[in-house]
């Protein structure tokens, strides 16, 4: 019998309900499936107050996550494969996930196959590399990755996202915009991932760290998003520090930093996609490479055949 250890956490519910797809196939009697929704010490509310949502900012960005509630199994235990669901705040992995991999219970990942499943709007990239650094560090070993986004074109989400995140309102919105979330055929297709393993079982116990979702579609990269979130990602660090150095998660004396932060980011976001779309096209020659060699990092482990050894275009 195989062990499997699901680690995630949701607030909309698009996690648990991906998660519950890619794991389908695999509740036969040949498979132990154990869940672990990741408890933070911290409250987030679902749907988020306006303030609350950007007071976290500081924290995603700087890596200090929350202390979470100690999970069922220990860090002791060992498990054929954990498989850990995430969404993405910020740029950067939600911190609930963050604060189990600052955990002593992160552990139980040491000298095993971990597979990441990422639901998001649209910029997980940068998220997704911290994740496989945060993975590495623990010492597991990452066999494959599954990115799923919302629905709709990146001005439509710009909209929906922020409704459901502040309202909870997932449904169509002024007639012409499409429902917030992942499309539900979208969520029931991940079963095919489950499906490949629950057909594999042997291969876990070999120690080849090769993947084994590969050729299933686990991750598809849109260019048009890499500039920006790189220009989105080098704007946000230093705000968050100068946040941070007024003080913590849910202190006064930094709620004038994350109020100009916050209006700024309304008015810069169309800025970015504007600059980012022209360098594309003014020195498209020069950083084609740069940006291809990039999209295959993303890909990975799942969409290459070989161990990456690509770096961050910024590095």
């Amino acid at each position: 019998m195989k062990r499997v250890l699901v680690v995630y956490y949701s607030q909309s519910g698009d996690v648990t309900r991906a998660a519950e797809s890619f794991t389908r196939y695999l509740n036969t009697p040949e498979v132990e499936l154990n869940w672990e929704c990741i408890k933070p010490k911290v409250d987030y509310p679902s749907p988020w107050s306006l303030y609350k949502f950007f007071d976290v900012f500081p924290e995603c960005v700087n890596q200090e996550p929350p202390e979470i509630y100690p999970p069922k199994f220990s860090g002791d235990e060992k498990f054929d494969l954990v498989i850990i669901g995430y969404q993405v705040w910020f740029l950067a992995p939600s911190l609930p996930i963050q604060g189990f991999f600052k955990s002593k219970y992160a552990k139980v990942l040491k000298g095993t196959k971990v597979i990441t499943l990422v639901v998001c709007r649209n910029m997980w990239h940068s998220a997704s590399e911290t994740i496989k650094k945060m993975i590495a560090e623990v010492g597991g070993i990452h066999i494959d990755n599954v990115v799923l986004t919302h629905q709709g074109s990146p001005l439509a989400t710009f909209v929906t996202t922020p409704r459901l995140l502040l309202t909870g309102k997932k449904n169509r919105f002024l007639g012409f915009l499409p429902a917030a979330g992942v499309r539900d055929e979208d969520i029931s297709a991940l079963s095919r991932f489950g499906k490949r393993l629950a057909n594999n079982l042997a291969a876990l116990s070999n120690s080849s760290p090769q993947p084994m979702l590969k050729g299933l579609g686990a991750v598809e990269v849109n260019q048009r998003y890499v500039i920006p979130e790189v220009i989105g990602w080098v704007v946000y660090r230093p705000w968050a520090k100068i946040a941070r150095f007024f003080g913590k998660q849910g202190s006064w004396s930094r709620i004038p930093i994350i109020c100009i932060f916050a209006v700024q980011l309304v008015f810069a976001i169309p800025i970015v996609l504007i600059v980012s779309t022209a360098v594309q096209l003014l020195f498209a020659p020069l950083i084609h490479k740069k940006i291809a060699s990039y999209v295959e990092l993303l890909k990975a482990p799942s969409g290459v055949g070989e161990k990456s050894t690509i770096t961050h275009p910024l590095k």
